[in-house]
């Protein structure tokens, strides 16, 4: 795929680190996923809270910009950009669930009493389904004279005189009985286990607990797996400190020129994206609010800047794009 070209990237890096220093940004909310060209993003969970880093306008009061930027104004400021704030820390590992029950949030199954069967769902415990109509096989009845019998004990109780429903076995419980005459299959709650992980802190069914932190609230054992970075790496960018103007290249290239003129402590990113849209949790408003992005006018879509290799102070940047609201409203 091919890279866009962004100008001015020092100077669009510089702005975002300027404008968190100074405060100069309005909180937006908690970045949950990016849809990329190369595949999702995700941020995941851990105990209830999202993983991702927390996003937010940047403000400038009393500047010129476009037409755009002075139509989306919060408190009199221009609205220009996304500031990713507080550190970078990489992409989380997420977590995938197994199909072995959590241990340590397993309670006796409400559901079966610990038995392991239940009612049956289909029949209701009959341990047949009704079939096709047939003629009453009674004496002097429907089937013997083609009549109903007014005194027929056989199908007096039946919706239709004369009539009786073919007895078919259930196909899910097979007519299998317990002590008191019903029909059972095997509990779907605790899959016949006779007992089930809540996913509730000790095994309790009060959903106001805290979840257990074995399997962070899922029921079921998991593992952590790493998101691959170079999956949604579009390009390596090195920023050099004395370099007003710069364009992003093809992965792995660099025009030698530019190369020369790099100043001696200079900055390596990757550049994750394009990106398409994002979705966040709203600080103020409590919900998930989606945005798509569009080309700037220089053509590019945002992208995401991260360090090649993340520390602890490190930071990452969101630059370029057009981003609105999927609700239509314009945004950025």
């Amino acid at each position: 795929m091919k890279t866009s070209e962004m100008s001015d990237l020092r100077g669009m890096v510089d702005l975002r680190h300027e404008a968190e220093q100074r405060g100069h940004f309005e909180p937006l909310g908690r970045l949950l996923a990016l849809e990329t060209a190369h595949g999702m993003i995700e941020f995941g969970t851990g105990q209830g809270e999202g993983l991702g880093p927390d996003l937010g306008w940047i403000l400038k009061p009393d500047a010129e910009y476009g037409e755009l930027e002075k139509a989306n104004k919060i408190n009199g400021l221009c609205l220009i950009g996304l500031v990713v704030l507080g550190p970078w820390l990489g992409l989380p590992s997420l977590r995938k669930n197994s199909t072995t029950p959590c241990p340590k949030c397993k309670r006796v199954c409400e559901v079966c009493d610990g038995t392991g069967k239940k009612l049956c769902e289909i029949c209701g415990g009959l341990g047949h389904t009704p079939g096709n109509w047939i003629s009453c096989p009674g004496p002097g009845c429907h089937r013997d004279t083609g009549h109903y019998k007014g005194d027929c004990a056989t199908c007096k109780l039946s919706e239709v005189r004369g009539q009786l429903r073919e007895q078919n076995m259930c196909l899910m419980c097979c007519g299998v009985k317990r002590a008191d005459g019903f029909s059972v299959m095997k509990c779907s709650a605790c899959r016949g286990a006779g007992k089930r992980s809540t996913g509730i802190v000790g095994g309790s069914l009060d959903w106001q607990l805290p979840k257990c932190k074995a399997c962070a609230g899922t029921a079921w054992k998991g593992t952590f797996v790493r998101q691959d970075v170079k999956k949604f790496t579009n390009a390596k960018i090195i920023i050099p400190g004395n370099i007003a103007r710069l364009k992003l290249t093809r992965l792995g290239r660099w025009p030698g020129k530019n190369r020369r003129r790099m100043a001696s402590n200079p900055m390596s990113v990757l550049a994750l994206g394009p990106i398409h849209s994002f979705t966040i949790k709203d600080f103020m408003q409590n919900r998930i609010r989606t945005f798509g992005v569009s080309q700037d006018s220089q053509g590019d879509y945002l992208m995401l800047l991260v360090p090649k290799v993340p520390r602890s102070q490190s930071k990452a940047y969101l630059v370029g794009g057009v981003v609105r609201e999927r609700i239509g409203q314009a945004v950025a």
